[in-house]
Parts: structure tokens; sequence; C-alpha cells
């Protein structure tokens, strides 16, 4: 695989050690389950991409349409892992928006890249 989006390593325990773009991450587990805490979970790296994505992809559509967005906060918490997964949402505006330019920016926070990846099956190919 040449130029991979990201390469994960790990020695012993938990903890994982990942690059993206020369920026490292890491993730582990918290010690009341054998980890050292020097990172976040997996499912709240996971969790974090969908709020980094969705607030990002909120203020391209606002300053496109040149909408005061001001400060917008995003709660993510899971619900019920299973199939489907339920993730809690709630997204907050400090913006002068009315409320149907809420709802369309909600809406348009569905169609941000980490959530149609998460909308659909994922395959795995060996490269």
């Amino acid at each position: 695989m040449s130029n991979p989006d990201l390469i994960g390593s790990n020695e012993n325990g938990f903890t994982v050690k990942m690059t993206v773009r020369g920026h490292e991450v890491i993730a582990d587990e918290p010690e009341d389950v054998g980890g050292t805490n020097l990172g976040a979970k997996p499912g709240e790296l996971l969790l974090s991409s969908l709020a980094g994505c969705k607030l990002i992809t909120m203020r391209m559509y606002a300053e496109r349409k040149g909408w005061e967005l001001g400060e917008t906060t995003i709660e993510l918490r899971y619900i019920e892992k299973g199939d489907p997964t339920i993730v809690g949402k709630k997204i907050r505006f400090s913006g002068d928006l009315d409320e149907d330019q809420v709802k369309r920016l909600i809406d348009i926070s569905g169609r941000c890249p980490v959530a149609k990846m998460l909308q659909n099956s994922i395959t795995y190919e060996v490269v």
C-alpha cells in the first residue's frame, strides 16, 4: 500500500501509536481494564472523528451560505452498541440562525464523509 492514510503500531499492552500525516495519535484502554490510560479508547476516537467531521462540514456549509454560525458544539454518546449501533447526538449553535437554517445544518452534518462511511458496511482488502 503506498501512501497509507494511517499507520498504527503496538509493541505491548494496549497502547497503540498511530501516525496520520505526521501527527501522532495514541489509543489506549483505561487502567481498570489493563490499559495505561495514555490515550482515548478506540470507540472514543471514532466518536471524536465523527464529531469533528460533522462540525467541519457544518462550518464549511455555513460559510458558503454566508450564515453566522458562531460557536458550534456537538455531544455524541453511545446509547446502544449493537446492530445498528445507536449514538445520541446534541448540536448547539451560538450564531444568529433561524429554525430552517438549524434544521438544514443538522441535516448537512449527517452528510459528512465519516458519517457516510459509518452508514455503509466497510469491506477490507489486503493491499
